[in-house]
């Protein structure tokens, strides 16, 4: 693959919350995994995984998605307080609304094989967008 084609090649960056000892080889690192990205490997149903130490190939196996969210009753609270201030009642209801954004906690488990045929489980905070992208990227 040229220098250009691999510089500019799909990528998800996605945040680890469990199981990043696997994706690197480096002693030192295997516990310090925080952050990954996923990017097509060299044949079809192979990716490449790029960390803080390194880059890994492996074969993807699958991934599964969890939905989850959250929303802040403080922010809400604040939201709806300024908004009051600001514009009357209607500004209740706007800022309220502002302030209750969803925050997107959702979470994948990706499956990876090793060159040794071990299956390693890799959780990952990732939304919607995301999943569906390293979903698509093996093949």
């Amino acid at each position: 693959m040229g220098f250009w084609k691999q510089l500019f090649r799909p990528r998800v960056p996605v945040k680890v919350l469990a199981g990043g000892h696997a994706l690197t080889d480096n002693v030192e690192g295997k516990g310090l995994v925080n952050r990954m990205s996923v990017m097509k490997g060299r044949t079809s149903g192979e990716v490449e995984i790029a960390t803080l130490f390194g880059q890994k190939h492996f074969t993807f196996a699958r991934i599964s998605w969890e939905p989850s969210g959250s929303r802040s009753v403080g922010k809400t609270a604040t939201g709806a307080i300024i908004g009051t201030v600001v514009a009357g009642p209607l500004g209740t209801i706007a800022g309220a609304a502002i302030g209750a954004k969803k925050k997107d906690n959702s979470t994948a488990y990706v499956y990876l094989i090793d060159e040794e045929g071990v299956e390693h489980e890799v959780h990952v905070q990732c939304n919607k967008d995301q999943y569906t992208q390293i979903a698509r990227i093996a093949y």
